[in-house]
């Protein structure tokens, strides 16, 4: 991981970079680290688990990559090879999203 030299006071500070790469970064101790690639197994489970997931439970509620999530601790943020939302999520995005 290649760690970068910039300060973060806050969350909201680190959303708003963007260094025009396509880099994906996490946020520790107020620095950016970057994330390593994913190995090519671990996008086969993402995918398989994807497909099981959607299935179940219906493909409008099942999401790969492309989100990212603030946590607790550090890093601050994660970035979710699959995520489920729950059925009350689900409707305040659909209502965000119509209004």
């Amino acid at each position: 991981m290649v760690q970068l030299k910039q300060r973060f006071l806050s969350f909201e500070d680190y959303l708003a970079y963007d260094d025009g790469s396509d880099n994906l970064y996490e946020l520790f101790n107020g620095e950016l680290v970057e994330v390593p690639l994913e190995s090519g197994f671990n996008v086969e489970i993402a995918t398989y688990l994807l497909l099981q997931f959607a299935r179940l439970v219906g493909y409008q509620r099942v999401r790969g990559h492309g989100l990212e999530l603030e946590v607790r601790g550090e890093p601050r943020n994660r970035f979710p090879d699959l995520t489920i939302k729950c059925q009350l999520l689900w409707r305040v995005a659909s209502i965000r999203l119509a209004g």
